[in-house]
C-alpha cells in the first residue's frame, strides 16, 4: 500500500510541480522519487515504532504520534537533500 499511495502521489507531484510551477523536469523528478520515499519512509517508520515499543514493553500509543512525526520528518529533509544533491549534481 506504500507503494502504491507513493506512486500516486509521486506522479500528481511530479506534474503539479512540473506544469503548474513551471519548473524543470529534473526539479519535478527530485520532488517526485522524494515524496515515493518520504511516504514508505512514512509507512515503515509509523509500522514498526509501535511494534518495537510493545516489545521493550512500553505502551505504543506513547510511540504513535510526536514521536513518529518527528522521526519522519527528520528522515524526510534528509532524503530530500540526498536525492536532491545526487540528482541535481548534474546542473551545478
Amino acid at each position: 500500500m506504500a507503494l502504491l499511495c507513493g506512486t500516486v502521489l509521486a506522479i500528481v507531484g511530479f506534474f503539479k510541480v512540473w506544469l503548474y510551477d513551471k519548473v524543470g523536469t529534473q526539479v519535478a523528478f527530485v520532488v517526485a522519487v522524494t515524496m515515493l520515499a518520504t511516504v514508505c519512509c512514512a509507512k515503515l517508520v509509523g509500522c514498526l515504532l509501535p511494534m518495537g515499543a510493545k516489545k521493550l514493553g512500553f505502551d505504543p500509543a506513547v510511540m504513535a504520534s510526536p514521536f513518529i512525526t518527528t522521526i519522519v520528518d527528520a528522515i524526510s529533509l534528509l532524503l530530500y537533500f540526498q536525492i536532491a544533491s545526487h540528482i541535481l549534481a548534474d546542473m551545478l
